[in-house]
């Protein structure tokens, strides 16, 4: 009998899970889940990574917060855009202009050192007379990898292909791109408390220092449950506009890396956009000397 692979890609008709061993990485959800139902319809997503886990099993991404909704663990999003006269909005989903769903999974595979799976997604305009018109299709091709006990390592490539010859422009705004929610267990205490968790990039500058800066890497950590983990976020340095900017929220524990924060883009028909993120997931205290040693060779 052949033995088991390492890495491993387990898929149901509801989500798909990344493996190391027995171990649970994260859950990417290909349907909505329980806790969907216990929000308005427009704030149902498909499409996305939670929960995320650190090595210790805690987990570190949040969803459907109460205070944002519409942020859904790891997640990709475009704010304000501009197609055909209309302006659908993927992120801010209590505007109902925009949406965005999982299709189909594209392929699967498994090994002793690494594992991936590539999915479909799809974006529409739900402004559009007539009712909602196919304007992105995605995908997100995710690979896992062995680096050993310590922590959990994957990337995230997102190519995203306009349909049809109208191209889709993304407006210059202050958020908007390849973001991360993480745990409620990292907001304030309180109004006039500061955050239970941190968020800094790989220069040493914290939430308001580093807010759209251009960083190559942004950790986000902080205690959870009785311990302490986090998630160092890199942006590959072939990335458009690269490196690109940062929102770092002051109070709110998410960050999303945003090329559109100084000037406006488009997404046209023959070019696809072509982003690709990677993963540092651990326990305890960010390490800065593990941080250079994992993320994109320059």
């Amino acid at each position: 009998m052949a033995e088991e692979p390492f890495m491993k890609i387990e898929e149901t008709p509801e989500r798909i899970t990344m493996k190391r061993g027995e171990k649970v990485i994260f859950h990417y959800n290909k349907q909505p889940t329980a806790e969907s139902t216990n929000h308005a319809d427009h704030y149902t997503r498909t499409g996305y990574i939670h929960p995320l886990y650190s090595p210790s099993g805690r987990v570190i991404t949040g969803d459907y917060a109460e205070d944002h909704p519409h942020q859904h663990g790891l997640f990709f999003a475009w704010t304000k855009t501009s197609y055909e006269g209309r302006q659908p909005e993927f992120w801010n989903q209590k505007l109902e202009s925009g949406r965005i769903s999982y299709r189909k999974t594209l392929s699967k595979e498994n090994g002793p050192e690494r594992c991936s799976f590539t999915v479909e997604h799809l974006f529409e305009d739900l402004t559009a007379p007539g009712g909602a018109k196919p304007v992105l299709k995605e995908t997100w091709e995710v690979t896992g990898y062995d680096r050993g006990d310590e922590v959990f390592l994957f990337d995230i490539q997102s190519t995203q292909t306009l349909i049809g010859e109208s191209p889709l422009t993304i407006e210059k705004y202050h958020y908007g791109g390849m973001a991360i929610r993480g745990t409620s267990q990292w907001l304030p205490a309180d109004k006039e408390s500061s955050p239970r968790g941190n968020i800094e990039t790989g220069k040493g500058l914290n939430r308001e220092e580093g807010n759209h800066s251009r960083p190559n890497r942004v950790t986000m950590h902080g205690p959870v449950d009785s311990g302490h983990a986090g998630v160092t976020v890199f942006s590959d340095p072939d990335n458009f506009r690269s490196p690109q900017w940062v929102r770092l929220h002051p109070s709110k524990p998410y960050l999303v890396f945003a090329p559109m924060v100084e000037e406006a883009f488009s997404i046209t028909a023959g070019k696809p956009c072509v982003s690709r993120y990677r993963y540092l997931v651990f326990d305890g205290e960010p390490d800065s000397a593990l941080a250079e040693q994992m993320g994109f060779t320059p």
